[in-house]
């Protein structure tokens, strides 16, 4: 016969007894106190979970299957691969999808995750198919020769802003290089700010500096190596394309490498 658990209803002792005693008196044998064995407790009965069938349409397959499997896999990859490329690594987006605004695209090469520009015919210039007005553009650069440039709002390669650097020896600086935040406009061009000297990496030739150019509304701003050396207001250009340069000559060729190129 079946055991079951209860407690004496006058002291609380666990007892434990038959199941054919239930509804029987008995004393606790803890406190002798009389009284009638309760019924045991019935155990809840699951209901039974009802059966689920899953028909598959006629026309799905495990051909379906594959297709659909296939696909979102090279969705993936797909994904995975414009993440790798058009974030994390800007310039072969640039180099494959950015036209020449200016001289030749044959001036570019792309190599070991850097955008090389060679010019002996003044300047050369790869600008964005689309436009920005408020934007963040960086570089870090490096100049063997001549000068370099990130350009912002351009209307044409010789309408917008400039920011042009070059290292000491490339303009016959003694001081360092220089750094000149420029408006391109026929008949309205001028120099809206510049530095020269001091700056922290771009002072040679052959060194690299983190070149950054920010613009929001009217203010500009040009940032060395994480330090804001150069500002400006200016109005006459609210959004243009953006870009990078390089300028020379036969005498002095313009030589620069361009790398962990970013905007936003």
């Amino acid at each position: 016969m079946a055991e079951f658990k209860f407690l004496c209803p006058q002291c609380a002792q666990k007892i434990r007894c038959d199941t054919g005693y239930a509804g029987s008196q008995i004393n606790c044998p803890a406190c002798q106190q009389s009284f009638v064995v309760p019924q045991p407790a019935q155990s809840p009965v699951a209901p039974a979970r009802p059966k689920i069938q899953f028909k598959f349409p006629q026309s799905f397959t495990l051909r379906n299957i594959s297709i659909a499997g296939l696909s979102a896999a090279v969705l993936a990859a797909l994904i995975i691969t414009s993440i790798h490329f058009g974030l994390w690594n800007s310039a072969r987006t640039i180099w494959k999808g950015w036209p020449a605004l200016s001289g030749n695209k044959n001036q570019w090469s792309y190599a070991h995750g850097k955008i090389n520009g060679h010019s002996t015919a003044a300047e050369s210039m790869l600008a964005s198919p689309g436009e920005f007005s408020d934007v963040t553009f960086s570089a870090t650069v490096q100049i063997t020769s001549g000068q370099a440039a990130l350009a912002i709002r351009m209307q044409d390669w010789n309408k917008g802003y400039y920011v042009v650097f070059a290292a000491g020896r490339a303009r016959n600086l003694a001081n360092g290089g220089s750094i000149i935040l420029e408006k391109v406009a026929p008949g309205n061009g001028n120099i809206l700010a510049t530095t020269r000297g001091n700056l922290t990496s771009m002072s040679a030739i052959g060194q690299t500096a983190k070149i950054t150019v920010i613009a929001r509304g009217t203010l500009m701003e040009v940032w060395v190596d994480g330090k804001k050396l150069l500002q400006a207001r200016d109005s006459t250009f609210t959004a243009g394309r953006i870009g990078i340069a390089i300028s020379g000559n036969p005498n002095l060729p313009g030589d620069a490498t361009f790398s962990k190129v970013s905007f936003r």
